[in-house]
């Protein structure tokens, strides 16, 4: 809407504030100098790849089953009531590699078939979840395969699937234990006899002592001549006991004291050449190990417990010793059954194996990711049982985690390929057990554990649950919490998953207790338990979306504050890249009253959250019944119900449908998931992402406030039109990047409805994934713009037109003249009027002008094509707000082909359209755009025959060394000073962009312009401008860094004496003025809409960081007399704090021209105006913190108080055109 708006106009308004942070990373368009729009905000972002080092304990353990393992057919459960005692809660971490291939076994201790639990699919046969597949596979090459949900199977399959998720952002390397002389053993798993022996029982019993399991030997009397092994086996172990070979054969459960299937011992024998079932009995040797022999035997390997004799077998004198489950039975009998089979050998106490070293994979292709994930897959494949084969086995008898952590602390680089920054870095300890080996080479029994407590083995633990050294003993441990805290010393953390039973806070606290303080050693805070496939792939998902959160900078939450309306609320929009509990990106728009008590004054709590609104709106059925969500249909030309369509539901077409489902079938869910629905997150079952809160992140879209129609028009329909709507429902209209531009009302913050464009569909399916919070991309990310327009018939309507920012290449708009009346999704769908698109658009940044033009009921949406479009040109864009017919499309580059250069990016930003008579409500005559190369382009749009528009290059901005300064933000308009003695524009514009990952590094010079436009003049530059020049002040009045520039003047392109200089005296005479933005510090940019007030331009300045790979930067606020540049006539910004704008804020007896804000980025500038006590104004800008330099921040705002001159008011000479 083009409108002429005195100051006083600024009296009585609405903040709207928005998350601002322009941004770029990954390409989606293609053009002749391809610009990389990128799809993080990067004033967050941080640019270096993090580095993280995947340690995996692979001890003999890691084979433990991650599923209860309760009987021969594999059944599951929490209770696992098939065939035992109601006591009995199941087998929690058997070692079943390999089983299922004893004959005369599988019934019992060898089982063939398991269930497929959740979020596991085995990786030989594959399989649905409940499915029974079996533990062992044979491969191609004849090799025998470990098929089961081991801990190193489901820790294998969750690092795969992470390097497939995150190999594009992150560099891993891969560590493992350092083996050698790995040999294949066969297992046996054991059971442990009650003090009066082993009994045989039809029905399963328990007591507080002992349990009932599967009797290895039940039926072995009918085995055939194959089994004849096992069969002699069991009649021998029979006869040992002196029972019947009826009883043992006729009694399908054996009564225990315990197993080596339980979780709190988790081990099996590994040896060769022994029978399939054995005894070992008779005299016990020491009779307990725990006086018998000194904790210095254990630590030397010396502890061995052996039998007097063995059935079959006779006399014996065999014995075993712990492995790193510290346990050996001791009971006066021990019946083994074979298994399978498990690896051994011996582990490096001083060094690990480096099985992948670091990637330094920079800005990766496809090919070099797939060749990344190849160099992985074979360590990372199931055990076979081949020694051949390279798979990490779990092979080692003991867990030396201090030598696994301290190569882990070498296989990092300094610097990453991507940046040149150093990394952020980070270890991921995946472990099923405890520390048991120390530095020297010495055993330690795990902390907790039964052989801990006999050999006096301690490990304590203080209130905030790091490690008590002086009550720990534990020197295994010690080593390898010291080695946690060298790493954070570097600045390494390291995350700690606990994987399997044997370390689960319930069945083993102290385990429990020790692996949380390797994690607050490393930083970390609290090691994540996981007792199953599901929970291991939420924590290593969730560690790796923290490591990506890390590298953005958490400062405090961008904003955007645009338009002024009220006297009473601001509204701030913003968003969370990383929000709780899900480490998800959320957004919202929340209002706070604003009052005036020694000075403005914003509440620190919101009158309102539209994000806890929409949470409730649409919980329940809410989703369903209760939103009311369209969308565009671009093959039928109409709005439809953002619905999956099925016998009587309108919804979207066959191509939204295959967008939405592009190698699955799960389009209808997904649109239930857009909508709201949870059922389908993962929290609750499902394979969709989860969302601490539906409202998506609003980074760049700002939000609109209309209420009451307030055009320029006098119109008699139109005034007629302003009476019927004076009590219209205020709304707030913002773009958000979950798909949608949302309609709030401005009262309450409830949400209207909202709408989906067209231009957003082929990603919407990427919003579900449980990987989009590491590969965040935008979608509604262009701020809307409302005006009113008279429609072919005469009505009048108010029309909400958007882009979509960095998220598509589209323009939308709805019809909301009357948001009241949109109850249904059929009303709604029937409100949207048109959404564009063109081969020449490009990403579509900037808010569109909504404008009226010469002819009869003439008006049009008006904007630039963005950025990133197929034929790299700038191109300005004029279609119908009725119908979205295209007006005109005039190609710039064309008009003008010197101007451009295919080169280099090129695109038309956000336009500002003016009559340059200043007549309010008069049709336009000129556009003003500038584009990425630095045009400053003039359209002639008066003829009511868009024919006959046309094209002057009025300016070229560039700096001292000829580099071309992009201009981003919409020009600001206003008529020249010496009007009405001299006709003609001044065009107020700053350039630079933040638009690529290389426009952090870019430093070169950019600039503030203020341009004369006489209406004919083109191809100025700035050498036909005034250069002031700027002087930047380190310890001002306020102590805070500031500037002041110089107060040169000139002549304008006139007869007339200017008001800027003194008749008489000689002024060189120019078009205007510029001062160059370094003062601001090297990298100085502008990237906000200037703003004009009491006689001054106004505006904010950002710059990056010193070094990409910090994340942030610094802002100035900054006001230049618009006449000449110079400072403004009298104080103007309260540079000291102190609520007032007197002579204490002046350097040198001259006003201050800026004020350094404060480390973030600070948004365009708005304005309050109070005549309490005298005009008084305060700035606002988004951006700000609880350590802003004002007096009145809030923790998301920033702002300063400001004096505007009596004499600007009644200056008529003075005019801003919108």
């Amino acid at each position: 809407m083009a409108n002429r708006t005195t100051l006083m106009r600024v009296v009585g308004s609405v903040i709207l504030l928005a998350g601002l942070a322009l941004a770029a990373l990954w390409v989606r368009g293609a053009s002749t100098a391809t610009l990389a729009i990128s799809q993080v905000p990067l004033t967050i972002s941080t640019p270096a790849r993090p580095q993280v080092v995947i340690a995996v304990t692979n001890s003999e353990s890691m084979d433990g089953s991650t599923i209860t393992y309760c009987n021969g057919t594999g059944n599951s459960g929490a209770n696992c009531s098939n065939g035992f005692s109601s006591t009995y809660t199941g087998r929690g971490g058997a070692l079943l590699t390999g089983s299922g291939a004893v004959g005369g076994l599988t019934g019992s201790a060898s089982p063939v078939n398991y269930p497929v639990p959740a979020n596991f699919t085995p990786p030989v046969t594959g399989g649905a979840a409940g499915s029974m597949q079996p533990y062992t596979s044979t491969l191609s090459g004849g090799q025998l395969a470990d098929n089961s949900p081991s801990r190193l199977n489901v820790a294998k399959a969750g690092i795969l699937s992470i390097l497939n998720t995150y190999l594009a952002t992150t560099d891993f390397a891969l560590l493992s234990y350092q083996m050698s002389r790995t040999s294949l053993n066969t297992t046996w798993v054991y059971y442990m006899s009650p003090p009066g022996g082993f009994g045989f029982t039809s029905s399963p019993t328990a007591t507080s002592t002992t349990d009932t399991v599967l009797n290895p030997c039940y039926g072995y009397l009918s085995l055939g001549t194959s089994l004849s092994t096992v069969k002699s086996n069991c009649a021998s172990v029979a006869s040992s006991l002196g029972l019947s070979g009826t009883t043992v054969n006729g009694s399908q459960y054996m009564t225990v004291a315990a197993t080596s299937d339980d979780a709190s011992i988790n081990d099996v024998l590994y040896s060769s050449g022994l029978n399939p079932v054995f005894m070992t009995y008779g005299t016990v040797s020491p009779s307990n190990p725990y006086s018998y022999y000194s904790l210095n035997s254990y630590k030397t390997g010396s502890v061995t417990v052996s039998y007097s004799l063995m059935a079959p077998g006779g006399f014996s004198g065999w014995g075993t010793s712990p492995t790193n489950a510290g346990y050996v039975p001791f009971t006066p009998q021990v019946l083994y059954a074979q298994r399978g089979w498990g690896y051994g050998g011996s582990q490096s106490y001083s060094a690990a194996a480096t099985n992948v070293a670091m990637t330094n994979l920079g800005s990766p292709s496809a090919s070099q990711l797939t060749s990344a994930y190849n160099s992985f897959s074979p360590f990372l494949q199931p055990e076979t049982n081949s020694t051949s084969t390279s798979e990490i086995k779990a092979a080692a008898g003991q867990s030396p985690i201090y030598a696994l952590l301290k190569t882990a602390q070498t296989s990092f680089t300094s610097t990453s390929s991507s940046s040149g920054c150093t990394p952020q870095k980070y270890v991921v300890l995946i472990t099923d057990g405890l520390p048991t080996q120390d530095k020297s080479g010495y055993y330690w029994p795990p902390a907790g554990s039964a052989a801990a407590t006999g050999y006096g083995v301690t490990a304590s633990f203080n209130a905030d649950g790091s490690l008590n050294i002086a009550g720990t003993n534990d020197q295994a441990l010690l080593d390898a919490i010291s080695q946690i805290q060298t790493l954070a010393s570097a600045g390494i953390k390291t995350y700690v998953i606990g994987l399997g039973a044997g370390v689960a806070p319930a069945t083993n606290p102290t385990a429990a207790q020790t692996l949380t303080a390797m994690a607050v050693a490393g930083n970390t805070g609290s090691y994540y338990p996981a007792v199953s496939p599901a929970a291991f792939s939420s924590a290593l998902g969730s560690i790796l979306v923290q490591i990506q959160k890390g590298s953005y900078d958490q400062a405090s939450v961008a904003l955007n504050s645009t338009t002024l309306s009220t006297n009473t609320q601001a509204f701030l929009a913003s968003f969370n890249p990383s929000d709780t509990p899900y480490s998800d990106w959320t957004g919202d728009l929340a209002a706070y009253a604003l009052g005036t008590s020694g000075g403005l004054n914003v509440s620190t709590s919101a009158s309102w959250s539209a994000q806890t609104q929409v949470d409730a709106f649409a919980s329940g059925s809410g989703w369903q019944n209760t939103r009311l969500i369209a969308t565009w249909d671009a093959v039928n030309n109409k709005g439809v119900p953002f619905r999956w369509p099925a016998t009587g539901v309108i919804g979207i077409n066959s191509t939204q449908q295959s967008q939405l489902q592009p190698s699955d079938t799960k389009g209808s869910l997904r649109v239930n998931y857009l909508r709201g629905d949870a059922s389908q997150e993962a929290r609750n079952g499902g394979a969709f992402r989860n969302r601490s809160h539906l409202l998506g992140d609003i980074v760049d879209s700002g939000p609109v406030y209309v209420a009451k129609p307030d055009g320029p028009y006098i119109d008699s329909s139109y005034q007629t039109f302003i009476s019927n709507n004076a009590n219209r429902t205020p709304m707030l209209y913002v773009g958000a990047n979950d798909g949608m531009v949302h309609a709030f009302n401005a009262s309450t913050g409830n949400e209207a409805f909202a709408f989906v464009p067209n231009g957003v569909f082929a990603n919407l399916y990427q919003l579900t994934s449980t990987s989009y919070n590491s590969n965040h991309i935008y979608f509604v990310d262009g701020s809307p713009q409302a005006g009113d327009v008279m429609f072919a018939d005469g009505s009048w309507h108010s029309v909400l037109a958007g882009g979509l920012g960095g998220g598509g290449k589209t323009i939308y708009a709805l019809d909301v003249t009357s948001p009241s009346s949109l109850t249904s999704e059929t009303a709604l769908a029937n409100a949207a009027l048109w959404e564009f698109s063109d081969s020449g658009m490009g990403y579509s940044f900037g808010r569109p002008t909504i404008a009226r033009l010469n002819g009869s009921n003439a008006f049009a949406v008006l904007f630039g094509n963005g950025y990133a479009s197929s034929g790299n040109h700038a191109i300005f864009y004029a279609v119908n707000p009725q119908t979205g017919a295209t007006l005109a499309k005039i190609d710039l580059c064309s008009s003008v082909p010197a101007a451009c250069s295919s080169s280099a990016p090129q695109g038309l930003s956000e336009v500002v359209a003016v009559n340059s008579s200043g007549n309010a409500g008069a049709a336009v005559d000129t556009v003003y755009a500038g584009d990425l190369q630095g045009n400053l382009w003039a359209i002639n749009v008066s003829s009511a025959n868009p024919a006959n528009w046309s094209v002057r290059l009025l300016f070229t901005a560039t700096d001292s060394s000829g580099n071309h300064q992009p201009i981003t933000s919409a020009p600001a308009a206003t008529l020249n000073p010496n009007f009405p003695k001299q006709k003609g524009m001044m065009v107020f514009f700053g350039t630079g962009q933040l638009l690529a990952q290389s426009d952090l590094t870019n430093t070169n010079t950019q600039a503030f312009y203020a341009v004369y436009d006489n209406m004919t003049i083109t191809s100025l530059m700035p050498s036909n401008l005034l250069q002031q020049t700027e002087t930047a002040i380190t310890t001002s009045v306020s102590g805070f860094p500031s500037t002041t520039v110089s107060s040169s003047l000139y002549n304008w392109q006139s007869p007339n004496p200017p008001l800027s200089c003194v008749v008489g005296r000689t002024c060189p005479t120019l078009y205007g003025w510029y001062y160059t933005l370094s003062f601001a510090g090297s990298g100085s940019r502008m990237l906000t809409n200037p703003q004009l007030f009491a006689g001054n331009v106004v505006y904010t300045t950002f710059s990056p960081s010193a070094t990409p790979c910090t994340a942030g930067g610094s802002s100035f606020l900054m006001s230049s007399n618009y006449a000449t540049g110079g400072p403004p006539s009298q104080p103007f910004l309260d540079a000291n704090g102190d609520g007032l704008v007197n002579s204490s804020d002046v350097y040198n007896q001259q006003p201050l021209s800026g004020v350094q804000l404060g480390s973030f980025f600070a948004s365009t500038p708005a304005f309050v105006v109070s005549n309490q006590g005298g005009y008084t104004a305060s700035i606002l800008v988004g951006g700000g913190n609880s350590s802003s330099r004002n007096n009145c921040a809030n923790g998301k705002l920033s702002c300063t108080s400001s004096s505007p001159s009596q004499q600007y008011y009644s200056w008529s000479g003075w005019w801003q055109i919108l």
